[in-house]
């Protein structure tokens, strides 16, 4: 089976899916139908057995249920035994969970302590993880867009960014504020001057490449003492990105000038393929908010001549 999902992982990547962790997951389940039933078919009561198995929220199983429904369509084609689990076997749908917002004074106690940060074999640790995370607070990126940047990406004279497409989206140029393009010249020239041979704009010890889970750890000592107001726990490094998009959505709720255009622009800054991505970021609890909701969903369900 480990051999099969293999095959449809590579199946699936080859039309742009990334599939990280799905590729965990599936890889994990199918060494389990290895061990539990070496050479039979998918079942869904293995299915159901294995996203049983660990504690999780009950919006993992029901993710880690569709992984797996969706390597069993591709396994059906090969296998006609092969059960495809049906929908509505968990509780829970996938619903996004609600993320964390940072104040104003917790992203600022964030950039300072990137310089108690200790910088092992890395002169440039303290930097590297300012500049980052002064990006991804002022321009919204993903953070594994962030780490993917190079320096061709970066134009200091036109003032802008160009984002490589992830989640199967198209790339996209972002104009950046001056002070943010001061602060990445900054970098730039620093890291230039340390790693002439780097070629991602960020990076790590001896000008390698940032890795996810280094950046995460980090993150997480970053964040000591910050409790989460969303549905986690802590913070994560993706709430700078959902910061961002709340922020902005409230200052325009507060002014008078027509929002809907503003949400299609931020829709299209943010490199989302569909507007209900945006229209997720307006539904926090807070007064503002619920003020943009509405008026984004009277714009999102008017319907449109065609």
């Amino acid at each position: 089976m480990v051999r099969l999902v293999r095959r449809y992982l590579a199946h699936r990547r080859g039309f742009g899916y990334r599939l990280q962790a799905e590729g965990y997951d599936l890889i994990a389940f199918a060494k389990f139908l290895d061990r539990q039933a070496s050479g039979q078919p998918l079942r869904t009561k293995l299915a159901l057995q294995w996203i049983h198995s660990r504690p999780v929220q009950p919006v993992t199983r029901s993710g880690r249920l569709s992984t797996i429904r969706g390597s069993a369509r591709f396994c059906a084609t090969l296998d006609p035994r092969t059960q495809i689990p049906p929908q509505h076997l968990t509780p829970c749908g996938p619903r996004r969970r609600a993320p964390h917002i940072f104040t104003a004074a917790q992203r600022q106690l964030l950039l300072r302590r990137t310089q108690e940060l200790h910088l092992w074999r890395d002169p440039l640790r303290t930097l590297t993880y300012r500049t980052l995370l002064g990006l991804l607070i002022c321009a919204g990126l993903r953070p594994a867009e962030a780490r993917r940047l190079t320096d061709q990406d970066f134009n200091a004279r036109t003032g802008t960014l160009r984002v490589p497409a992830v989640k199967r989206g198209s790339e996209r140029i972002l104009p950046l504020h001056p002070s943010t393009v001061r602060a990445l010249q900054s970098y730039q020239r620093r890291r230039q001057s340390h790693y002439p041979l780097a070629h991602h704009f960020f990076v790590g010890p001896w000008g390698r490449p940032l890795r996810m889970g280094t950046v995460d750890w980090t993150f997480q000592s970053l964040v000591r003492g910050i409790p989460g107001n969303g549905s986690r726990t802590r913070p994560r490094l993706y709430d700078l990105r959902h910061g961002f998009a709340t922020h902005w959505i409230a200052r325009w709720t507060r002014q008078s000038a027509p929002l809907a255009h503003r949400l299609v622009l931020l829709s299209r800054y943010l490199g989302h393929q569909h507007f209900h991505a945006t229209y997720w970021y307006v539904q926090p609890q807070s007064c503002a908010l619920r003020a943009a909701a509405l008026r984004w969903e009277r714009h999102y369900q008017t319907p449109r001549a065609d």
